[in-house]
This record gives C-alpha cells, sequence and structure tokens, in this order.
C-alpha cells in the first residue's frame, strides 16, 4: 500500500488532490500478490561409448526452461472530462462508485475480454471533486509465459564445440491480456481487453562456436 508509485524513485507521479493525500492511498502500482519463476537445464550425456552414429544422434542435447506466472497489473478508473473534471488540471481524476457490484473478471474468456468488470459500478465524478473510487481498486489478468530452448553440442578436439540452438519465446503462444479500458468516456469500449503485453510466440535459429 502507498500514496503514489512508478519504477523511478525520482518521480511518484501526480496527487489528485495536494491537500489530502491519503484520497491517494491505494493498492501500490508495483504490487504483485503472487510472483512464480522457474528454471530448469538438462544436459544429456556425450554417449561416446555407444558408438559414433548413436552418439551423434542421441548424444549431448541441451534442454532448457524458463516458466513465470504473476498475478495482474493493479489499475484505477479515470473521471471524466479528459481526467480533470476536478478542475485541479493534475490529469488524475478517478470515477465515481454508483454503488453496484465490480464483478471482476466473470464468465468465460469471451465474456471478460468483452467486460472485464461492471462497466455500470462507476460513472464520471462530479465536476469539482477528485472521484471517491478507490486508486487501484482492481487487478489485470494473470500473466503466464514459458520460454524454451533446444539445443545440439557437437564437441571436437579438446575444447571446442558447436552448438545448434532452437529458442521460443512464449513456446505455448500464451496471450496474457492487457489492461482494460479504464475511461468510462470510451463508451461501449469502456471495460473491454484489446491488447496484450506479451507478443505471440517468437522463435529464432542459432549457430555458435565455444572455444
Amino acid at each position: 500500500m502507498d500514496s503514489g508509485s512508478v519504477s523511478s524513485l525520482s518521480n511518484t507521479g501526480s496527487i489528485p488532490d495536494p491537500y489530502d493525500i491519503s484520497q491517494n492511498r491505494g493498492i501500490s502500482d508495483l504490487n504483485f500478490v503472487h510472483i512464480w519463476s522457474s528454471t530448469g537445464v538438462w544436459d544429456t550425456p556425450a554417449l561416446k561409448s555407444q558408438g559414433k552414429a548413436i552418439s551423434s544422434i542421441l548424444g549431448s542435447w541441451e534442454v532448457s526452461a524458463i516458466a513465470t506466472l504473476t498475478t495482474g497489473v493493479p489499475f484505477s478508473i479515470q473521471g471524466g472530462e479528459g481526467n480533470n473534471n476536478s478542475g485541479s488540471d493534475e490529469y488524475s481524476d478517478r470515477a465515481d462508485l454508483t454503488g453496484q457490484s465490480l464483478d471482476v473478471r466473470q464468465g468465460a474468456k469471451v465474456q471478460w475480454l468483452t467486460h472485464y468488470f461492471n462497466a455500470g459500478a462507476f460513472k464520471f465524478n462530479a465536476p469539482g471533486t477528485w472521484g471517491d473510487s478507490a486508486r487501484n481498486l482492481m487487478v489485470g489478468s494473470p500473466f503466464c509465459n514459458l520460454d524454451f530452448m533446444l539445443a545440439k553440442n557437437v564437441p571436437f578436439k579438446e575444447r571446442y564445440r558447436v552448438q545448434f540452438r532452437w529458442e521460443m519465446f512464449n513456446a505455448t503462444n500464451t496471450p496474457s491480456f492487457g489492461t482494460p479500458d479504464t475511461y468510462p468516456s470510451d463508451g461501449p469500449a469502456f471495460g473491454g481487453i484489446f491488447g496484450s503485453d506479451l507478443p505471440p510466440r517468437i522463435m529464432q535459429l542459432a549457430l555458435k562456436l565455444y572455444w
């Protein structure tokens, strides 16, 4: 919990109401409730005792992977009039609550991609006010990623080897969706998700010489 946070300590962002900093207290922008990361590397034996053919085909392979799972990014709902209905020129207003339930990430994926939360739970903040919805009162969809590498090592002499690598980033091609639209003024788009924080699967090949 904090009253303002960005990745750089040189700037903590705008405070909507400079006379009441507590109004901006909420979940930190840098808060991730759960983070799990696992890395594994497996090297197969050279199998030199099995003969040159088997050793060349089955020996000296390397497999590695990095798996990352995290909870989503916290976000706020913006205010009206270009996020400046308060007239403070801080452009940090937040919406007012209507009293309806938030209904965050309900139903099947096709439903919550269109309506990640209940848009009816928010309305423009009243003119001259900063909005009564809490800062970072909701959290975006979780992040899931697997990077994978398969390599074939071909040793020669005593100190040299050639390595052929096949690498995949986001190997499972799993989308990690971005933050929903947080501007009530966007009409039907408000509350929908229209992008991903992770690119689709990317593959590359490489040839390396170790000496």
